[in-house]
């Protein structure tokens, strides 16, 4: 067999050539008819706000002192509880008010706390300490202060001194008025409860006082 001559072998060249330039034609043909996909979504990446934890309000330690300064007034506080009795044949609670002291309702807000603060005193028994409100030395605009077992002091301002509400003999309407002056608050309150007149007890008197804010 004869070897194919210089043309021949160039002319086969050039069609493999061609052939090669087809194909890769038609690959780039094909290559650029496919779908071009688009980036996958991502997920909302925007933070959830975090809600800040509400603050309990403040509820006050117990308070060891009273002061009036507008009558020179300085007057112990100590813890009072109650015992279970009976009355009519039904059982009721008594506060144990203190004859030498004035007694903070435990179950009150402490000292400068969210709520009604309640203290009772004797007027016309013990040491009396709380006579100046039943002979009506303590009236509105005065400035009374309240001292916790830490020494921090807070600052309250009478609005109110209430009439005599019967004791003996009482109505449900005055047992009602009575019990508007020592039920719970949600802002800091301070109530002072005593007998009426000063020489022995057959009504009740209240004084309220709101809060002023901290003492120095």
């Amino acid at each position: 067999m004869s070897q194919p001559s210089k043309i021949q072998w160039h002319a086969h060249n050039q069609r493999r050539a061609s052939l090669l330039l087809v194909l890769l034609a038609s690959l780039v043909l094909v290559l650029g008819c496919q779908p071009i996909q688009a980036p996958a979504a991502t997920p909302d990446s925007t933070p959830t706000p975090v809600e800040e934890p509400t603050a309990e309000p403040y509820q006050g330690l117990p308070p060891v002192s009273l002061r009036i300064p507008d009558l020179a007034l300085e007057l112990p506080v100590t813890n009072m509880g109650w015992v279970v009795t009976e009355a009519n044949g039904q059982r009721t609670t008594e506060w144990i008010v203190p004859l030498d002291s004035i007694g903070w309702h435990v179950n009150s807000a402490g000292a400068g706390g969210a709520g009604n603060t309640i203290l009772s005193g004797h007027q016309a028994s013990g040491d009396a300490l709380f006579a100046p409100l039943a002979l009506g030395d303590i009236a509105a605009g005065q400035e009374i202060q309240l001292v916790d077992d830490q020494g921090q002091t807070f600052i309250y301002r009478v609005t109110e001194v209430s009439e005599p509400i019967p004791l003996v003999g009482a109505t449900e309407e005055d047992n009602a008025l009575a019990q508007t002056y020592v039920a719970p608050t949600t802002t800091p309150q301070l109530t002072l409860v005593t007998g009426w007149p000063d020489f022995t007890t057959t009504h009740r008197i209240f004084a309220v006082a709101e809060y002023v804010g901290p003492g120095e």
